[in-house]
């Protein structure tokens, strides 16, 4: 890929559109922490990582190996694997501390907020992570395009 080196100009372009594809791809992984089905978030997270850094080689022009080595494939694997489990865990757990004082005949407890609470922890947490992990990519890619930048 990448017949000609790319201006700093053409690289924050770049840098900016896989940003945004990013951004894109954390809401679909809140979405899918959301749905109360086991292994689902896990499943999606693997998912959307793959087509994280597919999608962003194809707008960096920049070929997978330009980019990673084979321990990092593995690395972030475990980290994306890592995050959806700790999304889940951290959106149950802060929801117990979080509504730990709303008495059981509550308003709270009768229209049943704190799943909704829950879930939507996770979502929060679970998008967070699937950015960051995305944005540390598309840096990644960036610097190796940089790399090849003629001044």
């Amino acid at each position: 890929m990448g017949a000609q080196p790319l201006t700093e100009n053409e690289i924050q372009m770049k840098e900016q559109e896989a940003r945004e594809m990013v951004n894109k791809k954390a809401l679909y992984s809140s979405i899918a922490a959301v749905l109360p089905i086991p292994l689902l978030d896990i499943g999606t997270d693997m998912k959307l990582m793959k087509d994280i850094r597919q999608e962003a080689e194809k707008i960096f022009e920049l070929d997978h190996s330009q980019v990673n080595e084979l321990s990092d494939d593995l690395m972030n694997r475990a980290l994306v694997m890592a995050t959806s489990m700790g999304s889940e865990f951290i959106g149950r757990n802060a929801s117990k501390v979080l509504f730990k004082g709303a008495a059981k005949n509550s308003k709270v407890a009768k229209f049943g907020i704190a799943p909704l609470a829950t879930n939507a922890l996770g979502a929060g947490v679970s998008y967070m992570l699937m950015k960051k992990l995305g944005h540390d990519y598309v840096d990644r890619c960036a610097e190796a395009a940089r790399n090849q930048t003629v001044s």
